[in-house]
This record gives structure tokens, C-alpha cells and sequence, in this order.
């Protein structure tokens, strides 16, 4: 799954809508410091996930051009579109520690606390589902509708004009290591 940056995407609004959390003193196994909460959305526009990736940054001072990762927590607000998405979202609570992504030993307080942010304020959770439905306005409409899920749907054209077409079309430059 490639995702992009919603604040890479749409930078003017990385100064009034990016959250962060400041822990003057620290709180339980977090330690003391500012922490952004970066969030990424899947850049397929035949995926209808509905689900962000909150990447946390613990910048070491307010310069700091690289901060650490030190949580990485997926979260969907839906229940799935395909039996694909209800499926996981079965499997797996909602949200979760990205098992793909490198978590610090207070990963999962950062989860608790970010789990405990979304349910309180209604309107950052509203803003996640409005942050998703402009970046995919931003990357406009698919031009191949897949089914469901169908693997070979996304098989590689053969043909090199369509491969290079698709390659010119494909939204995002950026992708979640």
C-alpha cells in the first residue's frame, strides 16, 4: 500500500491542523517533549480503506530538520467496503501499533493517549475523515476501477505506452517506510 502524507500533500494547513501533544514533564513512560501526530492515507484510488496511518515524531528541539519515529498506529473509521477490509478489521483492534513500522518501549502509552484524543474530541476525529476526502479530491478519480479484490487486476500492462501511462498518472511521490 502506497500512502502519502496528508500534510506533505497540502502543506498550508500544516500550521493549524496538525496535531501535536506537548508533555512538559513527561507522563508515565512518555518522556517529556512535543510530539507531532503525522498522518498518511493510502494514495489507491480503487481502495476505499477509510483508514489513516499516524506516524508520532518526538522532535529533539524545535529545529530538529529529521525527529525520530516512535509510534506508528493504524485506525479506520469504517467497518470495511470489501470483505478484504471487514475481514482485518475483524482481526485487529481498532486502533493499532503498526507492526510494520519500528515502535519506541511507550509506543503503546502514545496509543492510549492518541485513542483517548480521538474519542474526546469529536472534532479532530471528524477532521481525519475530511483530511482523507480532500487528499483523494487532491489525487483525483481513477481512470481502472477494480473489483473488490481481484489480484490481476493489478497486474503490469504489457504494453510499455500503458505502463509508461500508468507510471506518469501514479499519485504520490511519498511513501511510508
Amino acid at each position: 500500500m502506497s500512502v502519502v502524507g496528508y500534510f506533505e500533500a497540502i502543506p498550508q494547513k500544516t500550521g493549524t491542523e496538525l496535531r501535536n501533544a506537548i508533555f512538559p514533564d513527561g507522563c508515565g513512560n512518555i518522556p517529556a517533549g512535543v510530539f507531532l501526530f503525522m498522518e498518511y492515507f493510502c494514495t489507491d484510488l480503487n481502495c476505499n480503506c477509510q483508514r489513516v496511518i499516524i506516524k508520532v515524531l518526538h522532535p529533539k528541539s524545535e529545529s530538529d530538520p529529521h525527529p525520530p519515529d516512535v509510534a506508528t498506529f493504524s485506525y479506520t473509521w469504517s467497518p470495511g467496503e470489501d470483505d478484504v477490509w471487514r475481514k482485518t478489521n475483524a482481526e485487529c483492534s481498532n486502533p493499532f501499533l503498526d507492526p510494520f513500522h519500528k515502535q519506541s518501549s511507550y509506543a503503546p502509552d502514545l496509543l492510549e493517549f492518541w485513542t483517548d484524543m480521538v474519542e474526546r474530541d469529536k472534532g479532530y476525529a471528524q477532521r481525519l475523515k475530511t483530511h482523507y476526502r480532500e487528499l483523494r479530491e487532491k489525487l483525483g478519480t481513477s481512470e481502472r476501477h477494480a473489483p473488490a479484490f481481484d489480484p490481476s487486476s493489478f497486474d503490469v500492462p504489457a504494453n510499455r505506452a500503458e505502463r509508461r501511462r500508468l507510471r506518469k498518472s501514479r499519485p504520490g511521490k511519498y511513501s511510508v517506510r
